[in-house]
């Protein structure tokens, strides 16, 4: 049923889509057929005569000249046209081809005529032969041309032609100027046109007819190849016999498409499209290829499943981690407090300064503890939904002197140094998009990050036992401050670079590490910065690394 089901379902959207095209064509037919009329009424009235006479105001003389028109090219510049033609209010006839007034056209052709000359007078006669059986324009010339627009209208009494014309003022004499066309010959050319601007799958038959006769005026195929080259064809025809009209082979016309009407000047005319049965692919090829595509579903479902999986078992392993490194975390200093306190307790140590240094040692490993549980519970809140950071706008150089008071027992613990710096002249006031609290946690764990991992045994030169910190408008978006933290430690790789941010990631192995840590500090850093609307990214330097958080800004 599948298999059926999607075989109709390929047949309707080609359907759909053959219809949506000979939309297409037709619209853009009419408009092409429309813009032919509105062209010709930018003609210049005095074009109609064989010869115009022009003025020169340079030299205030009057030049005879060719009228544009006179060239039998430009009369026959496009099929169905047949020519241009003028008549006065007493009905002398003459055309831009000939200088003349015609009469009639028994005698006009002689036999001292050259070739050119009988073109032209052909011409003229086939003009006035068809105007002559109009009987609206035979009307419009017994009224004396009363009528007066200068836009083309259409004498459409005339079987298998279009006459347009128009009433105007020549030199203050009223004149009928007009143009006829074959209304076969021309439609017959912008339809194959057409055809050329779309492509079919299929071999197409358009009819185009007549709705007022009923007739059938021309038929057309279309082809098409792989290149994507069409051949228009005129099409092979049934003969018609006097109680049957000619018809086209029914080969062509099994599916039918679509039918449109043209719209004026040529509304009494109807394209149909039609083909023979829809190419499709054979129902084994496409059985086949549905079959692929389902196998090619279950593999990459299987797959998903997969990575779904590694990612669970490799989610579950960093929290082990996490309890392994909670748990000495916590075990340490408190073991490391409980000795030294039980000492000072039963008086062991009676030296003072001996007293002072474990009096240090505890308050130092009590921060540590203190940080770690904050980040713990910090991290549990942002977990849950109806936690929020409070974020408002504060002045920079109020950020700046926070920095300094958060971190300075950390820095002086640990002999590391702060270089704070700004690009604002006036830190007072710019406003950062902050909530201080989670600010100073974001603060504190970079900077407790950087003296953690600073590998003072392998790293000689001390003058890199130093922070960065650096204030600047964001170079992309001027509505953001960039903050850098640099530090000038061992780095990290490529891969550290980017996971340094997840939730449980601590570079190395478990069994070989030496630093301290959860991996949990750097991934609330970016949970804190992202919930007070702000984007965080790290970036390797030489040597260290670079931390760049972006928060909102305003000026005062």
């Amino acid at each position: 049923m599948v298999f059926i089901k999607g075989y109709y379902q390929f047949e309707k959207d080609l359907l759909t889509e053959y219809q949506d095209k000979t939309e297409e064509i037709t619209s853009q037919l009419n408009l092409r057929l429309f813009k032919r009329v509105v062209f010709d009424n930018a003609l210049s009235t005095l074009a109609f005569d064989y010869y115009q006479h022009i003025y020169n105001p340079n030299n205030k003389h009057v030049t005879k000249e060719k009228s544009p028109l006179s060239s039998l090219e430009y009369n026959t510049r496009y099929d169905g046209l047949l020519g241009y033609f003028q008549v006065d209010q007493d009905g002398n006839f003459n055309s831009p081809v000939w200088p003349d007034f015609i009469r009639d056209t028994q005698s006009l052709i002689t036999a001292q005529d050259d070739d050119e000359t009988i073109k032209r007078k052909s011409l003229v006669s086939k003009l006035y032969t068809i105007t002559a059986k109009s009987n609206e324009l035979k009307a419009l010339i017994n009224n004396k041309l009363s009528v007066n627009n200068e836009k083309f209208l259409l004498l459409s009494d005339v079987p298998g032609h279009l006459v347009f014309y128009r009433v105007v003022h020549v030199n203050n004499i009223q004149k009928l100027q007009g143009y006829v066309i074959d209304v076969s010959a021309y439609l017959n050319n912008q339809v194959k046109r057409m055809l050329t601007t779309v492509q079919f799958n299929n071999t197409i038959a358009i009819t185009l007819k007549s709705t007022l006769t009923g007739s059938d005026k021309g038929y057309f195929i279309y082809q098409g190849n792989a290149q994507s080259q069409a051949t228009i064809t005129q099409a092979a025809i049934t003969p018609g016999t006097i109680t049957q009209p000619m018809q086209l082979s029914p080969v062509y016309s099994q599916r039918a498409i679509n039918s449109h009407e043209l719209r004026w000047p040529f509304k009494d005319h109807q394209l149909t499209y039609s083909t023979s049965k829809f190419i499709l692919p054979t129902a084994a090829t496409y059985n086949l290829g549905l079959m692929m595509l389902l196998m090619l579903g279950i593999v990459i479902g299987c797959y998903g499943f997969y990575r779904l999986g590694v990612k669970q078992l490799k989610l579950a392993e960093q929290q082990l981690n996490f309890v392994s490194s909670v748990s000495h975390e916590l075990k340490t200093p408190l073991t490391s407090i409980r000795m030294y306190s039980e000492m000072l307790k039963s008086g062991m140590v009676p030296s003072e300064q001996y007293k002072l240094d474990y009096y240090d040692f505890i308050h130092s490993e009590s921060e540590r503890l203190s940080r770690l549980i904050d980040n713990i519970l910090q991290l549990s809140k942002l977990n849950q939904p109806q936690h929020s950071v409070e974020a408002h706008y504060t002045k920079l150089s109020i950020l700046i002197d926070m920095i300094e008071s958060k971190v300075s027992s950390l820095l002086i613990k640990s002999d590391f140094k702060i270089n704070i710096s700004s690009e604002f002249e006036q830190p007072e006031r710019a406003l950062l998009l902050v909530d201080l609290d989670a600010f100073s946690q974001v603060v504190i764990n970079i900077t407790d990050n950087a003296i953690k991992f600073f590998d003072s045994d392998k790293i000689q030169d001390y003058t890199r036992k130093k922070i960065d910190i650096h204030f600047k408008p964001d170079p992309k978006n001027k509505d953001f401050i960039v903050i850098e933290f640099r530090d000038y430690g061992d780095g990290v790789s490529a891969e550290q670079e980017r996971k340094i941010f997840e939730l449980f990631y601590r570079g190395g192995s478990e069994l070989t590490r030496s630093t301290q840590g959860t991996g949990i500090g750097l991934a609330l850093v970016n949970e804190l910065v992202l919930a007070q609307q702000g984007t965080i990214e790290a970036q390797r330097m030489s040597p260290g690394l670079s931390i760049k958080i972006r928060f909102k800004s305003k000026r005062q």
